[in-house]
């Protein structure tokens, strides 16, 4: 198991550290004199466990969990105090143990028991991440196990289609009616059903050729197909999970918001545009919006100008008629005086809404542009 010390007292660290080492499974990979500091390193190497002095001065213990707990939620918290009146405060945090100094060597190794049950018991809770990658935001593809990424080599554009339509539904008998009438409507009955089981069987040996047996199956069943995945894991599921696990956008958690607003390379199979996909397009679209404009007003908040432009630009990119993006934009080069910036944006938003929308700026952008201009180029927030 992976452990953390806090303590502000050196010698209270350097004793427990020597008493921990004696617990074979125990490894201590940090000793921090400071919370602050800790903090940091916790977010990054997600101990098992956290060793955490509640007396200290600055940012003490108790104050330290709800950080801890936002950049390494799954790390376990014993708190070691000389005072008993915490104790309540503590467990009402859900901490594994608290610790009176001076620390005993038979209490510290009950300690370490109920600490290996609680770490195996998630460990076998927790999902793994095995198994090959499924992309399915923008270019169909996988990534293997050893980091490669390769393209699937479809024969039809039919058996690509099929494919990605029964994965969707994997685990559910679609008919082959409904097969026929979303792919083939323009056939009759047999040579739609030809077509059919030539696509299944094209997707079988795709399938077994690049990657083998074992992560894709399609078997008949009541009149229609079922597909079925093992250690299939799919990119556009694993990005909403996470998103919804994450907690909200702060300093020390801006780095993973940043990883999953970066992961959403593009909308749901956006490079095939399959019409019956429309509706999760959106949705995840819809999703991946609401957390770049979290980010990007978070960046803004703290004056993250370069993190706040790269979020805009992208959301721009993404929905180039979201004409809050261009307004957002105009105002973060306007507080970085950077005028001739503001007047490409705006040229550039006239040009995209005419263009797509036959549209005119919004009343609120028109006359915050005109204020702009009119007031020797001064800031204007909005």
């Amino acid at each position: 198991m992976k452990v953390t010390l806090v303590d502000d007292e050196r010698l209270a660290l350097v004793r427990l550290e020597k008493m921990l080492g004696e617990f074979h499974d125990c490894n201590v990979i940090g000793s921090f004199s400071k919370a602050e500091l800790a903090i940091h390193h916790i977010g990054e190497s997600h101990p098992d466990a956290v060793f955490l002095d509640i007396h200290m001065p600055g940012l003490n213990g108790l104050m330290a969990t709800e950080r801890i707990r936002s950049v390494s939620p799954d790390t376990k918290i014993i708190y070691v105090t000389a005072y008993d009146k915490y104790a309540i405060e503590a467990f009402e945090l859900d901490a594994t143990d608290y610790l009176m100094k001076p620390l005993r060597r038979e209490r510290l190794s009950r300690t370490i028991q109920r600490l290996r049950e609680r770490v195996v018991e998630h460990k076998l809770e927790s999902p793994k991440e095995e198994g090959l990658l499924y992309h399915c935001l923008g270019a169909m593809q996988i990534r293997k196990p050893n980091g490669e990424l390769e393209f699937l080599k479809w024969r039809t554009t039919k058996a690509k289609e099929l494919f990605a339509y029964l994965l969707y539904h994997r685990g559910k008998v679609i008919s082959k009616n409904a097969l026929l009438e979303l792919l083939w409507p323009e056939l009759d009955e047999r040579k739609g059903l030809a077509n059919l089981q030539t696509s299944v069987n094209r997707i079988r040996s795709i399938w077994k050729s690049t990657v083998g047996e074992g992560y894709v199956s399609i078997r008949f069943s009541q009149y229609g197909y079922v597909l079925e995945s093992k250690q299939l894991r799919i990119d556009a599921e694993e990005w909403e999970q996470e998103l919804r696990r994450l907690n909200p956008v702060s300093i020390e958690l801006a780095p993973e918001h940043q990883r999953l607003f970066d992961m959403y390379r593009a909308n749901f199979y956006e490079e095939d545009n399959y019409v019956w996909a429309e509706s999760e397009r959106q949705r995840l679209k819809a999703l991946w919006l609401q957390h770049a404009q979290q980010l990007g007003q978070f960046y803004c908040s703290h004056d993250m100008h370069s993190e706040a432009l790269g979020v805009y630009h992208q959301i721009q990119k993404q929905d180039p008629l979201h004409e809050d993006s261009y307004l957002l934009l105009m105002n973060i080069y306007a507080r970085l005086n950077d005028e001739d910036s503001v007047h490409k944006q705006y040229e550039f938003m006239v040009r995209i809404l005419k263009q797509e929308a036959e549209a005119d700026p919004s009343p609120g952008i028109l006359e915050w542009y005109t204020r702009w201009k009119g007031s020797n180029k001064r800031v204007v927030h909005h």
